[in-house]
């Protein structure tokens, strides 16, 4: 798939080593942290050096960019490989730069390169209450599809969340 992706605005891009203090800062702050999956809060010493190495590993199963403004890491976005034709996509970006519309266009920029990589449907949980995240998601194209539960580190277990998918191809 596709590294590196210009949008208007934004370079979606491998991450750096650079990139370890903002993913800590923009990770490590509570905002953030409570409507990820897989993040604790507080965020960890060391963890941010972790995800990029992770994100550099033959065996990541999973495409990660980070969301570059003007030279500087401000989020990332991934795409991993669920069921065949299937993938999630997972996200987050700097507070700060909430409501500016700089998420639609990295999740848009996405899309095709999804497309192009042969994934037929592409799925996102949204944990309840992150009513941008969701505001995301409608405005690139995807659908609701109803309740679940899904997993929050940063919130000691499972959490009401919204399901969606975007249908990039006819099954």
């Amino acid at each position: 798939m596709k590294q590196t992706i210009k949008t208007s605005r934004l370079t979606l891009r491998s991450l750096l080593d650079s990139d370890a203090a903002n993913i800590a800062l923009f990770v490590g702050d509570k905002r953030v942290a409570m409507h990820l999956a897989v993040v604790p809060h507080p965020y960890p010493e060391g963890a941010a050096e972790s995800y990029i190495a992770y994100s550099r590993a033959s065996e990541t199963s999973e495409t990660i960019w980070g969301i570059d403004l003007d030279g500087g890491l401000i989020g990332i976005i991934s795409l991993s490989r669920k069921d065949e034709g299937m993938g999630n996509i997972g996200y987050w970006l700097a507070p700060q730069l909430w409501g500016g519309g700089l998420m639609s266009e990295a999740l848009s920029a996405v899309v095709e390169p999804a497309r192009m990589a042969g994934f037929k449907r592409l799925f996102a949980s949204v944990h309840q209450g992150n009513e941008g995240s969701a505001k995301v998601l409608m405005k690139c194209g995807f659908s609701y599809l109803g309740e679940s539960e899904t997993p929050s580190i940063s919130r000691g277990g499972m959490v009401p969340s919204w399901e969606y998918e975007l249908v990039l191809a006819h099954a």
